[in-house]
């Protein structure tokens, strides 16, 4: 029988979350709209 315990590889600690840094990351990945939004350009400020 296996157990499967998803962990990263390196601890992380997140200070400050930043939750629209966080989404536009996720929308270049394939996130929630898929290719729809990741075509788009990114423009940090």
């Amino acid at each position: 029988m296996w157990v499967y315990e998803k962990r990263l590889q390196y601890p992380i600690k997140i200070k400050n979350p930043n939750p629209a840094l966080a989404k536009i990351i996720m929308t270049q990945y394939g996130g929630p709209h898929g290719k729809r939004v990741s075509n788009r350009p990114v423009v940090l400020l």
